[in-house]
């Protein structure tokens, strides 16, 4: 591995939030990130996802396809959402541009870059599975289904960690600032910019330090009434609005 960047930001999950995403990328210049990926999920819920992409790509920011442009780009899709998930994906595919739709549909299922992994919902390469879904004596059989040390995941919207000695994974919880130990792997889960769902209002991501080791978890505070405003101006579904607080 060569260059490696002394900060990688890793986010996930903006969820069409404008508002959240700028305030987020502000605060990734602010703590000097070098690099940035986002882990899929730019659209949906919110109410602004044809900005919220186009400042990614304004931004050169690499992004995996999650499981909402999954359903953008595949319409046989939309029967794995709930009712109030699915009516939150045609009206923001109602807000997309077509050529947007077609990038969304280009999209890698996964990226492995400075000898890490990133995928939306598991290793390998899952857009729609949940980490929190495999079972614990699962864990390590998951592992050997990938070779980096470190696998970056979003789509639960929390935050988490999962350590593997090349024995035994242990689920532990992602501390504001986490070492991590010589030896062993892990699949950390960043949590969300734009819908988090772990009792904290504020957007989450996570900073990567490859050469020391270590991740540092970011809450960011941005304007919640303004995107629950135009959220209600454009229709969508009550109940992710009321969630954003």
């Amino acid at each position: 591995m060569t260059n490696l960047p002394r900060k990688l930001a890793v986010l996930s999950d903006p969820h069409g939030n404008l508002e959240a995403l700028r305030r987020v990328l502000e605060d990734v210049e602010a703590q000097g990130a070098e690099e940035i990926i986002c882990l899929g999920d730019a659209v949906g819920y919110g109410p602004e996802p044809e900005a919220v992409v186009r400042l990614l790509r304004e931004r050169g920011i690499p992004l995996v396809m999650g499981n909402h442009e999954h359903g953008i780009a595949d319409k046989a899709q939309m029967c794995r959402f709930n009712p109030q998930a699915r009516q939150a994906l045609e009206r923001t595919a109602c807000l997309l541009e077509p050529a947007t739709v077609a990038f969304l549909a280009g999209l890698p299922r996964f990226l492995c870059l400075h000898g890490a992994r990133f995928v939306h919902g598991c290793p390998p390469d899952r857009v729609n599975t949940y980490l929190y879904m495999i079972r614990d004596k699962a864990l390590p059989a998951l592992f050997g289904r990938f070779p980096e040390d470190i696998c970056f995941v979003g789509h639960t919207h929390e935050l988490a960690l999962v350590e593997f000695d090349g024995t035994e994974a242990r689920r532990l919880e992602l501390g504001e600032r986490t070492s991590l130990a010589p030896g062993r792997r892990y699949i950390v889960n960043v949590g969300a910019v734009g819908q988090p769902r772990d009792g904290d209002n504020r957007a989450k991501y996570v900073l990567w330090e490859p050469e020391g080791r270590t991740l540092t978890v970011r809450r960011v505070a941005y304007d919640i009434q303004k995107t629950v405003d135009r959220m209600r101006e454009l229709d969508m579904p009550e109940i992710y609005a009321d969630r954003l607080w």
